[in-house]
């Protein structure tokens, strides 16, 4: 039994949280937060599904992070902290020798990751970023159809998500608006598109990106073409839905003979619509993205991982992306992605 200390309590922790209650073979013995009125008050976010739990009988609370390290009694150290965080938090929790999951984006440069990925080489325990799109069921499917070649080769891809602006805490001052901090939609919301892009195709030679920036300075929406030799990939994100706009997510890839349509609102949110034969609604894995995704690192952390999903560099290397976008919009120029 793996024993687990999840690291801040917001949204993403009680996802997290939730994930890690279902997860067979791991149990949380700890939970840390600046913030201890948290573990009262369960946090609303744009899914739902957030644990509610008030009440926590035998798991140590802590509101130090340091003296939790210190403390010990536990396997693995879950990081749902605010993004600026991250790298120091990770190189901590590794140094001391806990295996290390990490809530995306993995950090805000490049120098960052890499200081993170040094310090993981260093360490006798597991490090993995939490891009859950990887494990989400309707992605799992998608990828499937396109290693196997059931439907032929990838023409086309289209990846979009749009949400109004993060507003659910500090009574609308969220961190989240501050890109210094959480670098604004490029990083928090379409790194999860980025990445998944970078999953299903490998790294574009090209990004060619364009921008609506706010009177305020703040980046509400991105598009993206990637460059490809042989298919055209594009994605949107949007945070300049008003604020009754419930958040959705789109996926269509468009292969020779079928189309996947993934639209997170519908009631059966993946179809398939081949050339031949009638649209179907395909069965999917019954764990969500969270729960996939530890399950996966417990896996990595047993020795027992039967394909690899997901590594810290994959993590590198669609920040790298993201990057780029975000140079290409401020440029309005085609940036092209330095092969590592």
């Amino acid at each position: 039994m793996k024993k687990v200390a999840t690291v801040g309590f917001g949204f993403m922790g009680r996802m997290h949280f939730g994930a890690w209650k279902k997860a067979r073979g791991a149990k949380v013995t700890a939970i840390c937060d600046s913030n201890l009125a948290q573990l009262k008050t369960a946090k609303a976010g744009n899914q739902a599904g957030t644990d509610t739990t008030t009440d926590f009988p035998g798991i140590e609370i802590f509101d130090d992070f340091d003296a939790m390290i210190q403390s010990g009694g536990f396997d693995i150290v879950d990081i749902t902290l605010p993004t600026p965080l991250h790298p120091s938090t990770c190189q901590k929790a590794l140094a001391a020798g806990y295996h290390v999951l990490c809530e995306k984006p993995m950090a805000l440069t490049l120098k960052e990751c890499d200081a993170m990925l040094a310090a993981a080489k260093k360490a006798p325990g597991q490090f993995l970023i939490a891009q859950c799109l990887r494990f989400w069921p309707e992605y799992v499917y998608i990828k499937q159809l396109i290693d196997s070649g059931r439907f032929g080769q990838v023409k086309a891809g289209d990846f979009s998500r749009f949400a109004a602006a993060p507003g659910w805490n500090n009574n609308g001052n969220s961190w989240f608006l501050d890109e210094s901090k959480s670098g604004g939609v490029v990083f928090d919301l379409h790194i999860h598109d980025a990445d998944m892009v970078n999953y299903l195709f490998g790294m574009p030679e090209t990004v060619s990106s364009r921008a609506h920036v706010r009177a305020d300075g703040l980046t509400d929406h991105l598009s993206t073409i990637y460059g490809f030799a042989n298919k055209v990939i594009t994605s949107n994100v949007s945070w300049a839905m008003p604020a009754t706009y419930l958040f959705g997510s789109e996926a269509k890839v468009v292969f020779d003979d079928a189309v996947a349509v993934m639209n997170s609102k519908a009631k059966q949110p993946l179809t398939i619509y081949p050339a031949k034969g009638k649209p179907f609604e395909p069965k999917l894995q019954k764990a969500t993205g969270y729960e996939a995704e530890v399950l996966y690192f417990l896996s990595l952390i047993n020795g027992t991982v039967k394909s690899q999903i997901l590594t810290p560099d994959d993590a590198r290397s669609s920040i790298q992306l993201v990057c780029a976008e975000r140079r290409s919009a401020t440029t309005n120029r085609i940036v092209t992605l330095a092969k590592r």
